[in-house]
């Protein structure tokens, strides 16, 4: 699996998966996925939107 398909498919699941995020929040994740360059910066993003939910 390349880098944009990890991309892609992280994306999925943020769209998908059971979290309460709203749009504007799903779209900065996004478009921090989208910049990310490298896979350790995409991870680090995923570990970053954790802290979306915890407010909640």
């Amino acid at each position: 699996m390349n880098e944009n398909q990890i991309k892609e498919l992280t994306k999925f699941c943020l769209d998908n998966g059971h979290r309460k995020l709203n749009d504007d929040e799903k779209e900065i994740i996004k478009s921090a996925i989208d910049q990310s360059s490298n896979l350790g910066e995409l991870l680090q993003v995923m570990l970053v939107s954790l802290g979306f939910d915890f407010n909640r």
